[in-house]
C-alpha cells in the first residue's frame, strides 16, 4: 500500500509478507561497509532459529540518518510485532531509496495497521509493487516441482534498477571482492542450515553475478523464508532431495537476476558474458566484472560498436594470463580469431549489437574453467535519471 513515503501517492511504498506460522530463514547481505539500520538488524537476527515476517519500505533507505532511522527500525519492530502478534525477533526489515534522508516514523506508525489488516494470499502482486524505486515493473516468478510425493512452491519477488552491482554472503563482512532486493519464500520442509547452504551458493551464481552500474548499494539484501507447509520428509543433508530444491531455487533467481538487468535504469541492450579457457574460476569470475563494469565497453555496446580493443583492454587491466591466439565472438561469430581480426564480419557484428540481447564469448585459451556475468550499456537516459536523482 501507500503509506506516503514517496511523493506520488498512486504509488505503493510499504510491503509485508507473513508466514502463516514460523519458518526457517536464510540472508546474503551487501558487503558494502557503509549498511542502512534495517540491514544491520536483519545481521543481529538472521540466526535466530524462527522467522515470520519480511516487512519493507521503498522511497528512502534508512540509512546513514542518524537515530532517526535507528528508531525507526524499532517502532516498526513493536508496531510489527503487536499488530501481528509475533516476537520481535521474528521480524526481518529491508528498505530502498535515497541515502540520508530523514525516516518518515509517523507515517510508518499510521501505515503497520492498515497494512497487517490488509493482508491477503492474493497480496503477493502488490507487495511486489510496494518494493519498486525506479523499476518499471514488478520482478516476480513462481515454480512448483515435487518431493516426497508433496507439491512445493518456490515464489520470488524483486526490485533493482540502478544502484545494482551486487557482491553478497552470509555474513555482510567483505570476503571476497539502486539496491537490489529479493524476498523469496517456499513452503519446503528444510533445515536452517541446509536453507543457508541453498542461498549462499544461488546468490553467488546469479545476484553476484549482474552489473548495471558498477556501484554496491548499502542495501543489497536478499531473503527468505521456508515453512515447512509442504509437509515433505525434512531436509537436513545435501540430499538429491536437497539438490532438487536448490536447482529450483536456482531457476527462480536466475530469472530474477537476469529481468533485474533488462530493467536497469536507461538500458538498451543486455549483454551476457561468457569467459572460456580461464585458468582458474577466480580469474574467469575477475575478468567478467571487469568486462561488465567498464565503462568503455558499457558505452560500446550503447552505440553497437563493435570495438573489440575495449574488450581486450579489459583483459589486460584484469591481470588473468591468456593466449595471444585467444577468440572473441559475439553470438558465435568471431571479431577475433586465434588472436587475428577478423575485418570481414564487422558488418555482421553491427547488425547482431542492434539486438536487445545477445552474447559475448571470449576463449582465453589458458586453462579449462568458465564463467558468466550479465551486464548492460550505458546510455545518455541513465545519467539523465542519476543527475537529479534526490531532487
Amino acid at each position: 500500500m501507500n503509506a506516503g513515503i514517496k511523493k506520488s501517492f498512486r504509488k505503493f511504498d510499504v510491503s509485508l509478507i507473513c508466514s502463516e506460522v514460523p519458518a526457517v530463514s536464510a540472508g546474503t547481505f551487501t558487503t558494502n561497509r557503509v549498511k542502512a539500520w534495517p540491514l544491520l538488524y536483519d545481521l543481529r537476527v538472521i540466526k535466530a532459529p524462527r522467522h515470520r515476517v519480511i516487512f519493507s519500505n521503498s522511497g528512502n533507505a534508512n540509512c546513514f540518518n542518524g537515530s532517526t532511522g535507528k528508531r525507526a527500525v524499532s517502532v516498526s519492530l513493536d508496531l510489527l510485532s503487536r499488530n501481528l502478534k509475533v516476537s520481535r525477533r521474528q521480524i526481518l526489515l529491508a528498505s530502498t531509496g535515497i541515502i540520508g534522508r530523514p525516516f518518515p516514523i509517523p507515517r510508518i506508525q499510521k501505515a503497520i495497521p492498515k497494512l497487517v489488516k490488509k493482508l491477503s494470499v492474493d497480496g503477493g502482486h502488490d507487495a511486489a509493487r510496494g518494493i519498486l524505486t525506479t523499476d518499471t515493473h514488478p520482478k516476480e516468478i513462481a515454480v512448483r516441482f515435487t518431493i516426497d510425493r508433496k507439491k512445493v512452491t518456490v515464489a520470488g519477488m524483486a526490485k533493482g534498477a540502478g544502484m545494482v552491482c551486487p557482491d553478497m554472503n552470509a555474513s555482510g563482512i567483505r570476503g571476497k571482492h539502486a539496491t537490489m532486493l529479493c524476498f523469496l519464500t517456499t513452503d519446503l520442509y528444510i533445515s536452517k542450515s541446509m536453507l543457508q547452504k541453498a542461498l549462499s551458493f544461488v546468490a553467488a551464481k546469479t545476484f553476484n553475478k549482474i552489473v548495471i552500474d558498477n556501484d554496491q548499494s548499502t542495501n543489497d539484501t536478499v531473503l527468505i523464508l521456508a515453512n515447512g507447509k509442504a509437509g515433505n520428509r525434512k531436509i537436513t543433508s545435501q540430499d538429491k532431495r536437497f539438490q532438487l530444491f536448490q536447482n529450483a531455487l536456482l531457476h527462480v533467481c536466475a530469472h530474477i537476476a537476469k529481468s533485474l538487468v533488462k530493467d536497469g535504469e536507461g538500458v538498451t541492450h543486455v549483454c551476457e558474458i561468457v569467459v572460456e579457457g580461464a585458468r582458474s574460476p577466480e580469474e574467469g569470475k575477475r575478468l567478467c566484472r571487469q568486462i561488465s563494469s567498464s565503462m568503455l565497453f558499457k558505452t560500446m555496446l550503447a552505440g553497437g560498436d563493435p570495438n573489440w580493443g575495449r574488450v581486450m583492454g579489459s583483459i589486460g587491466a584484469s591481470g588473468v594470463a591468456f593466449s595471444p591466439r585467444l577468440d572473441i565472438k559475439f553470438e558465435g561469430v568471431p571479431i577475433l580469431l586465434n588472436g587475428r581480426e577478423k575485418i570481414r564480419n564487422r558488418n555482421r557484428l553491427r547488425q547482431i549489437l542492434k539486438r536487445k540481447e545477445y552474447h559475448l564469448e571470449i576463449n582465453l585459451k589458458a586453462g579449462k574453467y568458465r564463467e558468466r556475468f550479465w551486464t548492460t550499456d550505458l546510455t545518455k537516459f541513465y545519467v539523465w535519471i542519476n543527475s537529479t536523482y534526490s531532487t
